[in-house]
């Protein structure tokens, strides 16, 4: 693979023949637990995540789940009782929790990964940092004819940073699409949807096959590998913050440090969840995606960029930073609607389509309002994908395969009907 290099631990290897072992490292600060916050909210458990005491891990409810730190249980307890707001506790000891899940987690793998080798995707268990690597490089050289994978960059902590192009079969080249996934480091399933998506890409021969696919697996590797060995749990990429000396005040939300309304609904509490850096694209990972979108945007048509997240079951559009209609939104509604209508079929799952603001929350320097303002594609979007909070950001591996499946359908709706003239599959 061009200018790929792929690095494997003792330990990884060790890992790798272990699969239950691997499974069981990842962890959680000792102390944490996760609670829900009842009563008339408002803005209280968005000042306490500012001030970096919690984190948020469900905002699409009028109830807030959130995850407490032993350290600041004290405080937030003060908190919510000056605002007059109960709470429960909805998991005492969260590494206990892990543990326990992971002991229900079936071992058995219908796919595996040998030392150095992913011939695909796992289907049944979410891929290690390594694996994922592994997977690109035989991918590049299995089917060299049509997919090039290469690195666009390095994150903070020196870690490649890889594109899949996946070239159309056909002469005739109708435009570009972009996918990200894995900008937030503890959503596995984003990542995992999007690698299950790359075999169904590359064998689909029809309109598709009019479109240049690029695809980002993995936008946070430090992060996601952090999530596996000491904090399942963790959101932001890896930096090291000047002036904090406190635990868990590392690291930026990159999905907060793009350079569009920068800081306008996010954190400079580099202790919070959403801290948004320095400045706009003050991390490697994101100058690193910008770039390479501008690059993909000004050599092709560039469609439709699509950031796969998770959870919630939401189709969004921008804007994030405004309750504002952004240009094309009727357009951009019908088609994300006609993607939540074919994911449905399968499952029964149901998509909302909203934006950002209206839907979920207000949220600045984003990837898919970069893309919308800067490089004015046509078609921008942010998919939240499974469940609705029943697992969260720990969903169950056996829910990557029906992921895939439903957001495979909605795709297959979706590349046929963004095109310059507009196709529409029904």
């Amino acid at each position: 693979m061009s200018n790929m290099q792929l690095c494997s631990t003792g330990l990884l290897a060790f890992l790798v023949i272990l699969p239950h072992f691997c499974w069981s490292q990842y962890a959680a600060p000792p102390g944490d637990q996760i609670w829900e916050v009842e009563g008339e909210i408002g803005l209280v458990t968005t000042m306490l995540q500012d001030k970096g005491l919690v984190d948020i891990l469900d905002e699409s409810r009028s109830r807030k789940i959130i995850r407490v730190g032993l350290k600041n249980s004290i405080d937030v307890k003060f908190i919510l009782l000056q605002h007059k707001l109960t709470y429960k506790i909805l998991v005492k000891d969260l590494a206990s929790y892990l543990k326990e899940k992971d002991g229900k987690t079936i071992k058995t793998r219908s796919i595996t990964c040998t030392d150095l080798s992913c011939p695909q995707p796992l289907s049944d268990a979410y891929m290690t940092l390594d694996q994922i690597e592994w997977y690109l490089k035989e991918l590049n050289i299995s089917h060299s004819s049509r997919v090039n994978v290469t690195s666009i960059g390095k994150s903070i902590e020196g870690r490649d940073i890889w594109l899949v192009h996946i070239r159309p079969l056909k002469c005739r080249v109708d435009g570009a699409v972009w996918i990200e996934a894995g900008i937030h480091a503890r959503e596995w399933i984003a990542p995992a949807v999007i690698l299950q998506l790359i075999p169904k890409l590359l064998e689909d021969c029809s309109r598709i096959g009019y479109l240049d696919i690029f695809i980002v697996p993995m936008a946070n590797p430090d992060g996601y590998l952090y999530s596996w060995t000491t904090n399942r749990l963790w959101r932001k990429n890896r930096r090291i913050n000047n002036n904090t000396s406190q635990v868990g005040c590392d690291g930026v939300d990159l999905n907060r440090n793009w350079d569009y309304k920068f800081g306008l609904f996010a954190s400079s509490n580099p202790c919070s969840e959403t801290f948004h850096g320095a400045s706009g694209f003050s991390e490697p990972e994101t100058k690193a995606l910008s770039d390479a979108m501008i690059a993909v945007s000004r050599d092709y048509n560039l469609l439709m960029v699509m950031a796969f997240h998770s959870y919630g079951q939401f189709i969004l559009h921008p804007w994030g930073w405004s309750t504002e209609e952004a240009p094309d939104t009727p357009m951009m509604i019908s088609r994300a609607t006609l993607w939540a209508n074919a994911t449905k079929k399968r499952y029964g799952t149901v998509y909302k389509v909203t934006s950002t603001t209206v839907g979920l929350y207000a949220a600045s320097g984003a990837t898919d309002d970069w893309a919308k303002a800067v490089l004015q594609v046509k078609y921008s979007y942010t998919v939240e994908l499974r469940d609705e909070g029943t697992e969260g950001f720990v969903l169950s591996p056996n829910q990557i395969v029906p992921s895939s499946e439903e957001v495979w359908d909605g795709m297959k709706i979706l590349l046929t009907a963004v095109g310059p003239g507009d196709y529409i599959y029904l």
